[in-house]
């Protein structure tokens, strides 16, 4: 790749910043471009500033583009936006900084994406390859850049890469050795327009391969099993039901079928992964590791010792009886769905935040079944409320706070209260992870009352 150029990155988010130091450090003429201000753009762009590069933060400017050969786009920047529209205006290439460390990078990539379970699978397989001694490296939308890693790693290492929708399709040309898409529901679709068009970009995972890396797919979801016919790798099957060829439970057993035979590959007896959901996180991870040759016994011993992630379906205790669960990782409606399922009913559920083209009646019938009372907050209560025409036990505030509490009044002995939002964070918060720990002081505030 030819760095004697001039290479506008757009965002200063950690995938920016990260592009702008590689680039400054390979000799590129850096121009860097942010449409916030904020303090902690500000520290960013003294310190490009202070090593060569052009910076502009508050908005985007033509000028700072002109002459530009290539732009590094960051994952969250609209397509709508000023740079992204003059590149394409100019033909000029852009791409992510995935795909930017990708071309770096010579070593192994397991690539997972999937509209849900991203970073749990993630997780496990890099727990598993650790358990096998492979010593690999997490990074991508886990919220760890790429080019970030790299430079602490050896060749021999294998990069287990979480990818976002986003960061895929501006990654036109990354190779993965072991490429996996875990389902694809609807999500993003303010962004991506169509159902269709989130399943292209997510399509985009298995784009760069040959015969010789490995294709993992869900068998069980009709959109992921149509990507398999169009793959060049080699396909890899994993289900919760029995297959001809592929991965499947059978009791706690995992087991592989293949050419007539069926061998036990892995047991995850005392698994502390709930829900049906999970299963299919651990049948992928153990999937991949079997395309990577990973001996079983790896596959056993980590999936025993994994512990749930903050902010999925976790645990935080219980006061007067109710149980307090924190799922604010879960945006989409089909995570919500999937966390209802997970945690003993009744149901007293937190939801709403920022909408991302959500179709919320599709829960609906589920809310009926499990579900006692649903407090809304945030920009997309009214749509959540308006779109359910039959489930009337709901409650709609503005600040979150306010629905958590309200929530709580609601709450009795035996209830499950759920914070699973359905939703983004940003019209409040400014990730899930400040929702969720926003959630657990209010839990603590409760607990002591």
């Amino acid at each position: 790749m030819n760095f004697n150029q001039a290479i506008a990155v757009i965002g200063l988010g950690k995938s920016g910043r990260a592009a702008a130091e590689f680039l400054l450090e390979a000799g590129a003429e850096v121009r860097v471009t942010d449409a916030a201000s904020t303090p902690a753009v500000e520290k960013a762009a003294r310190s490009l500033r202070r090593r060569g590069a052009v910076v502009e933060t508050g908005g985007h400017t033509a000028a700072l583009l002109e002459g530009v050969r290539l732009v590094v786009t960051s994952p969250g920047v609209p397509k709508g936006s000023l740079p992204l529209r003059f590149a394409r205006r100019n033909g000029i290439p852009v791409i992510s900084e995935i795909e930017l460390a990708a071309r770096r990078w010579k070593g192994a990539i397991v690539g997972i994406t999937g509209s849900n379970g991203k970073t749990t699978t993630c997780h496990l397989v890099r727990d598993i390859l650790a358990e096998a001694g492979r010593k690999p490296a997490l990074c991508g939308n886990v919220g760890v850049p790429f080019l970030e890693t790299i430079p602490k790693l050896k060749k021999d290492r294998t990069v287990v890469l979480e990818l976002s929708s986003f960061q895929l399709e501006d990654s036109p040309s990354l190779r993965t050795t072991v490429a996996c898409v875990l389902n694809v529901s609807a999500n993003h679709l303010d962004r991506h327009g169509s159902l269709r068009a989130y399943a292209r970009a997510k399509e985009r995972i298995f784009a760069g391969q040959t015969r010789h890396q490995w294709a993992v797919i869900n068998h069980d979801d009709l959109r992921v099993r149509r990507m398999a016919r169009r793959c060049r790798g080699r396909v890899l099957a994993f289900s919760r039901k029995p297959l001809k060829e592929g991965i499947y439970p059978e009791g706690a057993n995992l087991v592989i079928a293949s050419g007539g035979k069926k061998t036990v590959y892995a047991n995850i007896e005392g698994a502390r992964l709930p829900g049906v959901h999970n299963l299919e996180n651990i049948l992928a991870a153990a999937t991949i590791a079997r395309s990577l040759g990973v001996p079983g016994g790896a596959v056993t011993r980590a999936v025993r010792s994994f512990e749930p992630l903050e902010h999925r379906i976790e645990h935080m205790g219980e006061r007067g009886g109710v149980r307090f669960v924190n799922d604010s990782k879960s945006t989409t409606v089909e995570s919500t769905r999937a966390a209802i399922l997970a945690v003993p009913s009744p149901v007293i559920l937190v939801a709403g935040g920022r909408d991302k083209g959500s179709d919320f009646r599709s829960i609906e019938r589920l809310l009926l079944e499990r579900v006692k009372f649903a407090s809304l907050y945030g920009e997309s209560r009214r749509k959540i409320a308006s779109s359910w025409r039959r489930f009337k036990r709901r409650g709609e505030c503005e600040r979150f706070e306010d629905a958590v509490k309200d929530a709580w009044a609601k709450a009795e002995p035996g209830d499950t209260l759920l914070l699973s939002p359905m939703c983004t964070s940003f019209d409040q918060f400014a990730s899930y992870g400040e929702r969720g720990r926003a959630f657990k002081r209010l839990f603590r505030r409760i607990a002591r009352s």
